[in-house]
């Protein structure tokens, strides 16, 4: 597509993924974008394949994630020791990965994948797509379009996404994604690398869920001495760096006396033999950034300011349903890419031909309001 100059900075972005699919949403300084990202799917026939150990060229029955002949009497995947990234080694494990198992004949580069969604697991085979529009009060125009593998994660593709957002001029934003796309560690390399402001939910405590008590939201951390204080104004001995999926993290663990004497006890640490509590917190910005967005995405004015996301869902159907996103029509991830942005190009012309600058009067009078759309104004008035 064709590089548009810096829009101004009322301008609002939005960028929705599909793939073959995946949703997220943008804004520009100040005013509310959106981006979308839209999960999609490419099926490709035929029966997988995958290379062996020697590098042979395999058959195999179809998927059974469960039970799996050729994965029997071997070691787990997430039982091998990570890589410099703290994930495993994909070169070293024992089965195929996604990312690098053939599982088409007839288009190599296809790709197998799942998700869980709260309609239950979706997967496809194929590649996801990943478009980016503008959200203003005219016509959306989709003016980024992305393909990746589909294994790939979302979170992963953020950062491309943002690249390639900057190199077309969009400057300012502000991103809105879903839970996907955010950890305090995307918003904070969002905000210093590209100046774009990342707004999503952040996964909520998990031991909120668990334990109605304190969580970690709760305790007061000093940076300075580097110790922690409960709610009950216990303070812990300083704590101790350690690891989390490969990242530095701080490991707070408070005395065991301290906490057998609580009266809080079971509402916070959550055992009953007699155990300290045991926190694990990000680095000072980062736990910063959690904490505050933890907050806030329980009060009502964010939720209302981050409603602006589900437009999204109607750039999603428009393009898998008007135009056949999901049905992927070439081989390679060379060619689908050319066709999610022929897709693209073909929803912009639908969208702008449909679009009339305030005062023209159409050639032709306006469709009819349907008996649905007259419902839908009244309740909303």
């Amino acid at each position: 597509m064709r590089e548009r100059n810096r829009p101004p900075d009322n301008r609002r972005l939005g960028s929705w993924r599909a793939g073959c699919s995946a949703n997220g949403h943008v804004r520009f300084g100040g005013r509310s974008e959106e981006t979308g990202w839209s999960k999609g799917q490419c099926r490709a026939s035929g029966r997988p394949y995958w290379h062996d150990g020697s590098g042979r060229l395999r058959w195999r029955d179809p998927k059974s994630h469960r039970d799996r002949l050729s994965r029997r009497d071997m070691a787990r995947r997430a039982a091998l020791p990570p890589g410099a990234e703290g994930r495993p080694d994909p070169d070293t494990a024992s089965v195929p990965w996604a990312s690098t198992e053939i599982v088409s004949p007839y288009d190599p580069e296809a790709r197998y994948c799942q998700k869980l969604t709260a309609a239950g697991k979706k997967h496809w085979i194929g590649y996801r797509d990943h478009q980016t529009e503008t959200c203003d009060d005219g016509p959306r125009v989709i003016v980024q379009v992305m393909t990746h593998p589909a294994p790939e994660q979302d979170i992963d593709a953020l950062d491309a996404i943002h690249q390639g957002l900057v190199r077309q001029g969009f400057t300012g934003l502000e991103h809105f994604v879903d839970a996907g796309y955010v950890t305090p560690e995307s918003i904070h390399q969002a905000a210093g690398a590209h100046g774009f402001v990342l707004t999503g939910p952040v996964r909520p405590d998990p031991r909120a869920r668990e334990h109605p008590g304190f969580t970690k939201a709760d305790f007061i951390p000093n940076w300075e001495t580097h110790t922690l204080t409960c709610p009950r104004g216990v303070t812990s001995p300083a704590w101790k760096p350690t690891l989390g999926d490969g990242h530095e993290r701080l490991s707070v663990l408070f005395p065991k006396p301290a906490c057998r004497a609580c009266p809080d006890r079971l509402e916070c640490t959550g055992n009953t033999d007699g155990r300290g509590r045991h926190i694990i917190l990000l680095p000072q910005q980062l736990q910063e950034i959690q904490t505050r967005v933890r907050r806030e995405q329980d009060t009502p004015q964010w939720q209302q300011h981050y409603a602006i996301r589900a437009g999204c869902e109607a750039t999603v159907s428009e393009t898998v349903h008007a135009h056949g996103l999901r049905h992927c029509r070439y081989h390679g991830i060379a060619k689908t890419h050319v066709q999610h942005v022929l897709t693209a190009a073909g929803t912009n012309i639908v969208r702008l031909g449909g679009h009339f600058p305030p005062g023209t009067i159409p050639l032709r009078p306006p469709r009819r309001t349907s008996q649905f759309q007259r419902l839908c104004r009244h309740l909303t008035q």
